[in-house]
């Protein structure tokens, strides 16, 4: 099944055991291509083409867009982070597709969130993040009386008010929270 210049050029080997094949196909001299598969049980090949490729890697070939189209999506958000350590490499992978299977499953149950929104992604991910850290941020809150002042004061503003903007000034159109708002909605700066 390893890479052997002996092979010929396009060959194919197979193995079995039980319901899995392992075909080891040479596509040149000196490679071999390996697959393994629970969903083939024979030695087709295609001797229509010159290639002579075996029917679980035209299968495999056929099927992959998904793996790239996820690889893609992983990149374009991910938690990953320069490291020579392989257990940190392979834990950044994980919660990267951790977050992806996420938000497809959310979207999924819920097809109007944030309808529309092209960062749709990158908030959910910023919400799911908050939503993971705040019950740990809450416990250490409570019963800790060693953290530093200004470690708690910025927990205690986070965890405690909620400071996004629902209304809008009618003077110079500035973001209002809940805390400033006043019954006709100005800013604190139009007010003085």
């Amino acid at each position: 099944m390893k890479p052997n210049k002996l092979r010929e050029k396009y060959s194919s080997k197979f193995g079995f055991c039980g319901n899995m094949t392992m075909v080891s196909y040479v596509p040149k001299k000196g490679k071999a291509v390996v697959l393994l598969s629970t969903m083939h049980d024979d030695t087709a090949v295609d001797d229509q083409s010159v290639k002579r490729k075996p029917e679980v890697i035209q299968y495999y070939n056929h099927t992959k867009s998904g793996v790239d189209t996820m690889d893609q999506m992983v990149r374009t958000y991910t938690c990953k982070r320069r490291t020579r350590r392989w257990p940190m490499v392979l834990w950044h992978n994980v919660l990267d597709v951790a977050t992806l299977n996420a938000f497809t499953s959310y979207t999924a149950q819920h097809p109007g969130y944030m309808g529309g929104v092209t960062n749709a992604r990158r908030l959910f991910i910023k919400e799911l993040g908050k939503e993971l850290v705040m019950p740990h941020m809450r416990r250490r809150m409570e019963g800790t009386s060693h953290l530093q002042t200004h470690i708690t004061e910025a927990m205690e503003r986070w965890v405690k008010k909620n400071r996004k903007a629902s209304s809008w000034c009618s003077k110079c159109t500035s973001p209002v929270c809940k805390e400033h708002k006043h019954v006709v909605v100005i800013c604190e700066a139009c007010m003085h």
